[in-house]
C-alpha cells in the first residue's frame, strides 16, 4: 500500500507566497497607478471646461483648443506668487529636460488666476524665463474661476484685505486630453524627478 502525506499549512503558504512573488515578478508595475502623488482620472476623465479665454497675444482661446497630437499640462496661476507658482513651472521645465523624447508629446499652458495685473506682456515675460514655449492664457476673472472649478482647481477672486493683496488657487498641475478632458492630475509640491517619471507612461497610456 502507497501512503501520500498532506503537505503542512506552513508548507502550503510558503509555497503560495513562491507563486505570487513569481506572478508580481513578472508583471511590471504600472507607474502611473502606483505614484502616490498623481490621480488618475483617464478611467473616467473630467469633461474640458466650455470657459473662453485668450491667449497673450490676444487669440481667442478654449480648452477644447489644446493641441490634437499632444497631452498638455496646465496650471493655474499667477506672475506675483511669490513661492507656488515660480516653483511649479521650474519643476516643469526641469521635467520635461529630464523626460527624453517623451518631452515632444507635451504643451505647457498656465492660466493666470490674477488678470487684473498679469497683463498679456507681464504673463509673457514671466513664462520666458522658464521656457518661451509655454503658452500664456487670461480672461475674465469670473470666467477662470468656473474654469477651475471644471477641472477640480479652487480658484478665488483676489482680494485686499489689511493692505495685503490675496491671490488663492489650487496648485494641482492638470494632465489634459488632445479635446481637453482632464485624465489626471500631480499633486501640488510634486518634484521635477517624479513628474518627469511618469510623462513617458502618460505619453504612451493616453496619446
Amino acid at each position: 500500500m502507497t501512503s501520500r502525506t498532506r503537505p503542512t499549512r506552513a508548507l502550503t503558504a510558503a509555497l503560495c507566497a513562491a507563486v505570487l512573488a513569481a506572478a508580481t515578478a513578472c508583471s511590471p508595475a504600472d507607474p502611473v497607478t502606483e505614484a502616490g502623488y498623481y490621480l488618475d482620472l483617464s478611467d473616467d476623465p473630467m469633461a474640458a471646461s466650455a470657459v473662453e479665454l485668450a491667449t497673450v497675444d490676444g487669440e481667442p482661446w478654449g480648452f477644447t483648443d489644446v493641441a490634437d497630437d499632444r497631452l498638455t499640462l496646465l496650471f493655474f496661476g499667477y506672475t506675483s506668487c511669490p513661492d507656488v507658482c515660480p516653483m511649479t513651472m521650474a519643476e516643469i521645465d526641469l521635467a520635461l529636460g529630464q523626460a527624453g523624447d517623451a518631452a515632444d508629446s507635451y504643451d505647457v499652458v498656465m492660466v493666470s488666476t490674477d488678470p487684473g495685473r498679469d497683463t498679456d506682456e507681464q504673463l509673457r515675460s514671466w513664462l520666458d524665463r522658464f521656457d518661451p514655449a509655454f503658452q500664456g492664457v487670461r480672461g475674465d476673472i469670473d470666467a477662470t474661476v468656473e474654469a477651475g472649478r471644471d477641472y477640480g482647481i479652487a480658484i478665488d477672486p483676489p482680494q485686499e484685505t489689511d493692505g495685503q493683496y490675496l491671490v488663492t488657487h489650487g496648485g494641482r498641475i492638470v494632465v489634459l486630453l488632445p479635446g481637453g478632458e482632464a485624465a489626471g492630475m500631480f499633486d501640488e509640491g510634486t518634484e521635477a524627478d517624479e513628474i518627469a517619471a511618469l510623462l513617458p507612461a502618460l505619453a504612451d497610456t493616453l496619446l
